[in-house]
Parts: C-alpha cells; sequence; structure tokens
C-alpha cells in the first residue's frame, strides 16, 4: 500500500477547505431555515387570506340572493298592478262602448 502522507501546506489549505465547507453548511443550514420559516409565515397569511375571502363571497351571495328576491317581489307586485290596470281599463272600455251604444239605440243610429 501506498503511504499517505500529506505535507503541512496540504493540510493546511485541507483544513481551510474543510472550515469553508463547514461554514458553508452551517450558511446553507440557515437559508433553508429562512426559507421554511418564510414559506410558514406565507401559508398562514394565505389561509388567513383565503377564510376572509371566503366568508366575503357568502356574505355577498346572500345579499345577492337578497336582491334577487327582492326584484321578483317588485316584477310580481308590477305584474299584479299591471293586470288590475288592464281590467279597469277593459271595464271602462266597455262601458264607454255599452253607454255609446245605449246613445246610439235611443237616438236612432
Amino acid at each position: 500500500m501506498a503511504n499517505v502522507t500529506l505535507k503541512k501546506e496540504e493540510r493546511e489549505t485541507l483544513c481551510a477547505q474543510e472550515g469553508c465547507l463547514a461554514s458553508q453548511n452551517s450558511s446553507n443550514d440557515e437559508d433553508i431555515l429562512n426559507s421554511l420559516q418564510s414559506l410558514e409565515v406565507d401559508k398562514i397569511r394565505l389561509t388567513e387570506q383565503k377564510e376572509h375571502l371566503t366568508a366575503l363571497l357568502s356574505q355577498l351571495e346572500i345579499k345577492a340572493k337578497e336582491e334577487v328576491k327582492k326584484r321578483k317581489r317588485k316584477v310580481e307586485r308590477l305584474n299584479s298592478e299591471v293586470s288590475d290596470l288592464k281590467q279597469k281599463c277593459e271595464k271602462l272600455t266597455s262601458w264607454i262602448n255599452s253607454e255609446s251604444t245605449l246613445e246610439c239605440s235611443q237616438t236612432g243610429f
């Protein structure tokens, strides 16, 4: 087997590289932890925003349904009023026509 021995210079370089790797690993660990914390904060913020928007959507749907019901009632009321007015007009027209016919028959036309 070959005897592997490092010169002093090589050993110092190797130690420096190992130290650099250790600090890089430490830096990578911090980056990962920071990323995880940032993602968790984003998740919480988005979850709260989702809950708020879901509640808002529910309220808006309720208001929209109420508005639809309100407008339907208004249309039904208008339909009823139009129907009543139509009947009154027909009665008056009928009465006027019958009066005209009666007058014409009395005067001899």
